[in-house]
């Protein structure tokens, strides 16, 4: 009988033991499952959150506002010191007569404002380009330029804003074809998208020699058209942030390892 008990035990010992062996196969097939998808929900909830923090930072009317300000009394101030009564200045700077300048009143129409992207940051990229934008947040703001009765941008101010309302600064003027460019742009996709509320900002990655129009876009989507430095043939339509910085990380390893 004792044989016979003995014989039973050993019997459930291995069925025992083949449960437990069935159950750790199963483990490693259903908790990389259960854990990718609450990365994958963790991930949303960051590129939601990454979002919702660049339309924030994109539609401040406070600093947009004050960017403009700053354009039209300390940046025609200069521009009007500089220009003195140069009228092939003024013309090379994008206005149509010199009176424009210091006769006419120069008005500010809504700002660009900026994202500067390193190397180094691209060459960290981790699939996330969102807190790349926010890292350093909003560099300065391109304030397009023009006059009474026109809302064609003529010219364009470049404003950095010091955060205490003592130490903004003009840091350029002039750049006329690529402000003009990037107002048409700025009304085309608006009028495109049927949305005149977009959000535009521009993004510049100076190590890799790129500037790019971007915008924010119902479901909340941001995207990015190169306006130069993009590689001849490049197809110029948006395309998904993502997807670009994607590329920019790629070409910012080669350029690292072509410094090295």
């Amino acid at each position: 009988m004792s044989t016979s008990g003995l014989s039973n035990g050993s019997i459930l010992s291995r069925g025992c033991s083949s449960c437990v062996i069935f159950l750790c196969a199963l483990l490693p097939v259903i908790v990389p499952g259960l854990t990718a998808g609450a990365e994958d929900g963790r991930s949303k909830q960051h590129d939601d959150s990454s979002l919702q923090s660049l339309k924030t930072m994109l539609t401040s009317e406070k600093r947009l506002t004050l960017a403009r300000t700053v354009a039209e009394t300390t940046g025609v101030e200069m521009l009007r010191r500089f220009v003195g009564k140069d009228e092939l200045y003024a013309k090379r700077l994008g206005f149509e007569s010199l009176s424009q300048v210091t006769d006419g009143k120069p008005v500010a129409l809504p700002p660009f404002p900026v994202f500067r992207v390193g190397l180094a940051q691209l060459q960290r990229y981790d699939g996330h380009p969102l807190p790349l934008l926010l890292h350093k947040g909003v560099a300065q703001f391109v304030v397009p330029m023009t006059v009474e009765k026109q809302a064609q941008a003529l010219s364009a101010i470049t404003v950095r804003l010091g955060g205490d309302g003592k130490s903004d600064k003009i840091l350029q003027w002039g750049s006329r074809n690529f402000i003009r460019r990037l107002s048409t742009l700025r009304s085309e996709l608006a009028q495109k998208k049927q949305s005149p509320e977009l959000a535009f900002f521009i993004v510049e990655v100076p190590a890799l020699n790129r500037v790019y129009l971007g915008y924010l876009q119902k479901p909340e989507t941001a995207f990015l058209m190169p306006i130069s430095g993009a590689p001849a043939g490049l197809d110029r339509e948006p395309l998904p942030i993502d997807i670009v910085f994607k590329t920019l990380a790629t070409e910012a390893q080669v350029a690292g390892d072509a410094l090295r």
